[in-house]
């Protein structure tokens, strides 16, 4: 996950340092900073700049790919080309955008969705799937195809409809709305997992639920 530590590293980053000028720059030790970097650097996010020889010590200086227009993942470039600037088309661009760069770091989308769920969406909602599946349609979320207590299939999703194949699941907010309606209306804890997915080579969403005892 990224954390509030890493998010400081990369908004440092927007030109090379090295391990002891950040840690200097952002009071943290060096071993943090090495460590963030190292997780950071696995998640492409930073790269090694340029190396530097001084006493018999390599130093390394690193940089933010975030901040360079040439870092831009595959995917995201397929959703920038058919973005329109429309109210509408620019959230959903938004969505998807972020769902794709979040593949990595999904846990904090599924609490977003769940807290929508949770304070929003439940009450407009009837006791059931049935009228959360109404909801869905008319908030133009995609077409439920099938709803049961165990299964809810959506078809043209708005989040990921269309998105290459990824070997993941996009639609993690989705996941986390369908959890907090069934939380807020029945009090019960429940676990609900996208199992198809455009993103898995599905074009369909399919979100398994299950009642955790």
């Amino acid at each position: 996950m990224i954390d509030e530590s890493k998010v400081k590293i990369l908004e440092a980053l927007k030109k090379p340092k090295t391990v002891t000028q950040l840690s200097k720059e952002l009071k943290l030790s060096k071993a943090t900073v090495s460590h963030h970097l190292k997780h950071l650097e696995r998640l492409g996010f930073v790269k090694v700049v340029s190396t530097k020889l001084e006493r018999n010590f390599i130093k390394k200086y690193y940089v933010s790919r975030l901040h360079n227009p040439e870092f831009i993942l595959p995917h995201e470039k397929l959703i920038l080309e058919d973005f329109e600037l429309s109210r509408g088309e620019l959230l959903r661009t938004l969505l998807r955008l972020l769902n794709v760069v979040s593949l990595n770091n999904s846990l904090l989308l599924k609490k977003v969705g769940f807290d929508v769920g949770y304070f929003a969406i439940a009450e407009r909602v009837d006791d059931g799937l049935e009228s959360l599946a109404d909801l869905w349609e008319k908030l133009k979320l995609g077409k439920v195809a099938e709803v049961s207590k165990e299964k809810f299939v959506v078809e043209d999703c708005y989040n990921c409809a269309h998105l290459p194949a990824v070997g993941k699941p996009y639609c993690k907010i989705d996941e986390g709305i369908i959890e907090g309606v069934l939380r807020k209306k029945s009090g019960e804890v429940y676990e609900v997992e996208e199992v198809k997915c455009w993103g898995t080579g599905y074009d369909v969403c399919e979100f398994r639920i299950r009642k955790l005892p």
